[in-house]
């Protein structure tokens, strides 16, 4: 695929102490994607993701530039999309599991059209990415924030990689609300482990504070086809999102230097 020649492969550090070793092995061996080609593309699509996710910095301010970093990157879908956008000089894709890295990201690079060349690929864990001290000036993650044993430490593993005044942004992450304040079922995930966590949005904003950064929340609801999300996710029904779908941006801003 010429995604996969474009965009480079490097192993980075090996996993830390912190690593979910459970859901590496879940990532590697059991996640179901028996066809990349079809079930990454209906993956993005479903989900709505690249109009939910220019909805989410529509909403936030948020206009990503310069060198990224994602944490947790996954399919590469986030990477792709933001690499796209013309003030981005390059995107670092994070991601522990090599199979996620080889088989699904160049999908995701060339259904999105995203010019493969800006996007690194680098095989190591969100807490030891091996990158360095302010070589970012823009941090996102994508539903992964919530998979770490210690939210802290990835917390202060973001503020370390951005330059004074940097933005870290955690997209599309599981938030319990004032209706729905248990946590929900995740299928085979749950039966292989002990790595899907939620929290109120409180405890979100806590920990990106207790590492340092000033927090702030923004309503992440919108931009959807369907019938329902235009409903329920615009005015007059968009307060729906705090008291049931708690759908939420989340920033996080390192200090400008002195």
């Amino acid at each position: 695929m010429a995604a996969a020649d474009r965009s480079p492969l490097r192993e980075g550090p090996p996993p830390s102490d912190l690593a979910d070793r459970d859901e590496l092995r879940f990532r590697e061996q059991i996640e179901a994607y028996p066809d990349p080609p079809r079930d990454v593309v209906r993956f993005i699509e479903s989900k709505e993701l690249p109009r939910r996710l220019e909805y989410a910095f529509a909403e936030a301010g948020i206009e990503p530039h310069g060198v990224v970093v994602e944490l947790g990157a996954g399919t590469c879908w986030l990477a792709a999309t933001i690499a796209r956008l013309p003030r981005v000089e390059r995107v670092i894709a994070i991601e522990f599991s090599r199979r996620r890295l080889e088989l699904l990201g160049p999908v995701a690079l060339a259904h999105l059209g995203a010019p493969a060349e800006k996007v690194e690929r680098v095989v190591a864990d969100f807490y030891n990415h091996g990158l360095g001290s302010e070589v970012a000036d823009m941090v996102f993650i994508d539903s992964a924030f919530h998979h770490a044993a210690d939210p802290v430490a990835l917390a202060g593993a973001a503020f370390e990689l951005l330059k004074p005044g940097g933005l870290f942004v955690l997209l599309r992450e599981p938030t319990l609300s004032l209706l729905r304040r248990r946590r929900r079922a995740h299928g085979a995930e749950d039966e292989h482990g002990s790595f899907e966590r939620e929290y109120l949005a409180s405890g979100y904003l806590r920990y990106l504070r207790a590492a340092g950064f000033e927090a702030s929340k923004h309503r992440a609801s919108g931009g959807w086809r369907t019938r329902r999300g235009r409903l329920t996710m615009r005015p007059p029904l968009k307060w729906l999102s705090g008291v049931l779908f708690s759908e939420y941006t989340y920033v996080g801003r390192t200090p400008l230097a002195s």
